[in-house]
């Protein structure tokens, strides 16, 4: 099958031509499998999940996988910061959805800084070979760019395990990049949320039989999210005395390659929103180096016992999609900015270079109200250091229609032949 770039696809196509190719193609393949092995031959898949955000991205698939027990059986293995009391203990949302975890493998080397990041990935390939060699999976399915993933694409790969990598092709800023590149040259199968990513997959001469556009797994909640109950969620989380438009949501994480400005950055977003006096629910930093200095800085500037803040470490991904798509801003420097934010129309503060080069979908037509227009330009025009800051105007389509990352449904392939 030849590039897209050299057909001419029919515009009034339901789905793009390379989802209905490999849909057919693993319908194809699963019937030629099922019939040699007489029925009898189910799928064991591993999925592996490390931290809070890559399970938002997993989740659908994991239903997915659980919904057809006739083809496949799932093992679930839990590492990394989802064990860690300071990071929310976030497995427990796996187990509130009903999956049974196979495995629970400490792998965090605390320390939070560059050192303990790589001890960490040391530490989970030490780990992971016993339990792989005990599920022997046929296939693993892995997300994104984290150093815990990295892990553990190398063990499975270096064990003939095939891989299956969610979200790659993508670029952004800082370390996240190579690994998420990484990831890709050792996994087996890619399933891509843009066009733009599936090229460059195909630029590192990826088997384009073996790539799957789908759009960004998460969009399978966010499409039916936001007509929930959201008023409870915001009393929830934010005071009975907060309206819908009018608060702040901000997440902030550290920047690997640059850690002491990236603080420093933390240390004016802090300044910039007391000084703005609005509601504001501030999520701790995840678990990447740095991050422990991040805390301290929330605790310098008294934000967990601020008036205007409520800091938490984990909001539930259902009630964190109603926050931040009522919410009147985001600020940070999170991939969710640009992806899920984006499907909501919330407009976004991106700080920094850890999401430079990130698609986001763009809406001429929306203007960002003008008290928090006011914030964007306070924090550009008033700080006391250089760094890039951009206002991200996103999609604004109720159904998640206009999205960069939405691609008509979030369709998944496995290979049934391993």
């Amino acid at each position: 099958m030849g590039s897209s770039a050299h057909h001419r696809w029919p515009p009034q196509s339901p789905r793009g031509p390379h989802e209905l190719y490999f849909k057919n193609l693993s319908k194809q393949k699963q019937k030629q499998v099922m019939e040699k092995n007489g029925n009898n031959r189910k799928l064991r898949v591993c999925v592996a999940t490390c931290n809070r955000a890559d399970y938002s991205k997993l989740a659908p698939i994991m239903f997915g996988i659980k919904a057809e027990p006739q083809f496949f059986e799932l093992d679930v293995v839990v590492l990394g910061s989802h064990l860690i009391d300071d990071y929310g203990n976030t497995y427990r949302m796996i187990e509130q959805d009903d999956f049974d975890i196979h495995t629970r493998l400490h792998t965090i080397v605390r320390g939070e800084d560059e050192a303990a990041m790589v001890e960490s990935v040391g530490l989970a390939l030490v780990k992971l070979p016993d339990v792989l060699n005990r599920l022997k999976p046929d296939i693993m399915i892995v997300h994104g760019d984290r150093f815990d993933a990295l892990a553990l694409a190398t063990s499975a790969a270096l064990m003939n395990i095939r891989i299956l990598h969610i979200e790659g092709g993508e670029v952004s800023g800082t370390i996240d990049d190579s690994i998420r590149h990484a990831i890709t040259k050792l996994a087996h199968y890619h399933v891509c949320c843009t066009r733009s990513a599936e090229q460059h997959l195909i630029s590192m001469c990826e088997d384009h039989d073996r790539i799957l556009l789908a759009g960004c797994p998460s969009y399978d909640k966010l499409l039916s999210a936001k007509n929930k109950d959201y008023m409870s969620v915001i009393r929830m989380w934010l005071g009975e005395d907060v309206k819908p438009k009018d608060y702040i949501v901000a997440l902030q994480h550290p920047v690997t390659t640059d850690i002491k400005h990236s603080i420093k950055m933390f240390e004016l977003t802090l300044d910039a929103l007391i000084s703005f006096n609005k509601r504001t629910l501030v999520l701790f930093p995840n678990i990447d180096a740095g991050s422990k200095e991040m805390v301290r800085v929330m605790r310098k500037k008294g934000v967990e016992h601020h008036p205007n803040f409520r800091a938490v470490k984990h909001v539930p991904f259902d009630q964190f999609i109603q926050l931040v798509a009522h919410a009147g801003c985001m600020i940070g420097n999170s991939s969710c900015g640009v992806r899920e934010v984006g499907a909501f129309g919330t407009p976004v503060i991106n700080l920094g270079t850890r999401q430079i080069g990130r698609e986001t979908g763009t809406d001429p037509a929306w203007q960002p109200k003008q008290d928090f227009l006011r914030l964007f330009i306070l924090f550009r025009f008033n700080t006391a250091i250089s760094f890039s800051i951009t206002l991200v105007l996103p999609a604004a389509k109720k159904d998640c229609s206009g999205s960069t990352y939405r691609q008509g449904g979030v369709f998944f392939f496995l290979p049934v032949s391993c």
